[in-house]
């Protein structure tokens, strides 16, 4: 049976599924009272004075403990994330993590312009907001249902941060995020469209590390692989879950 959580897991793009499993088990151990959430939170004043350079990642992969917000967040990762992962513009090894490493040093600056000294704490939800700008850049005219209302891809972003005024919500961490994504975007397509500079190149060391790291899941999982069964009456295609 393909229609499982296990096969679904599976078939998530690399860096999703990574990303997401990191996001999870952070959360878990937080929820436990493990890991102490302090360490994890953007701090400035920390990074430069204690070399606490993890703190510049970290920020990223900490939603906040479980809850429906933490859920609704998962969603929205999980879905654009994967179609953002396996968008043409990231068909070479390590770009898309070099995108993801972007994004998150761009928001540790930005969030530093806006709350002088420290930064805002978390990253996590302006990431998600960021990757979903991005891809609507990428899909503008992928269609979308949104509380039974059809709109395009390029809409999406700007429905969510309508429906956050609607309802009193915090429109900053959207925002951050539609900032980080769009300078990314502008500097990665529109100024090499428009004025023949290139400015973002994913570095060498990191399209090797992916190279890597992708032929050796590929040669692992050809290993594991059984063997091929006969064909059954019970054979049929599977739907991807999550899908639009």
């Amino acid at each position: 049976m393909e229609n499982t959580p296990e096969q679904w897991y599976k078939n998530l793009p690399i860096l999703t599924r990574v990303l997401l499993t990191v996001i999870f088990g952070v959360t878990v151990l937080v929820q436990l009272e493990f890991l102490n959430p302090g360490l994890l939170f953007l701090n400035w004043p920390m990074i430069i004075n204690k070399l606490q350079v993890w703190r510049l990642l970290t920020p990223a992969l900490f939603f906040g403990t479980f809850s429906f917000q933490f859920l609704l967040q998962m969603y929205f990762f999980t879905s654009f994330s994967s179609k953002l992962e396996q968008n043409e513009v990231f068909s070479q090894p390590g770009d898309y993590l070099f995108f993801l490493l972007a994004q998150i040093l761009l928001l540790d600056v930005i969030s530093l312009a806006l709350m002088w000294p420290s930064g805002f704490p978390t990253l996590g939800p302006p990431l998600v907001f960021a990757i979903l700008y991005y891809w609507s850049r990428r899909e503008p005219y992928a269609r979308l249902s949104f509380f039974s209302f059809t709109i395009q891809g390029y809409q999406f972003p700007f429905a969510l941060i309508f429906f956050q005024l609607l309802i009193g919500g915090n429109i900053w961490m959207d925002l951050l995020g539609l900032a980080s994504g769009h300078i990314y975007y502008f500097l990665a397509e529109v100024v090499p469209q428009e004025y023949g500079y290139v400015l973002v190149k994913t570095p060498a060391f990191l399209s090797n590390f992916m190279a890597r790291y992708t032929a050796q899941g590929v040669a692992a999982n050809r290993a594991a692989a059984p063997a091929r069964p006969q064909p059954t009456n019970f054979g049929g295609g599977g739907q991807r879950l999550g899908g639009n």
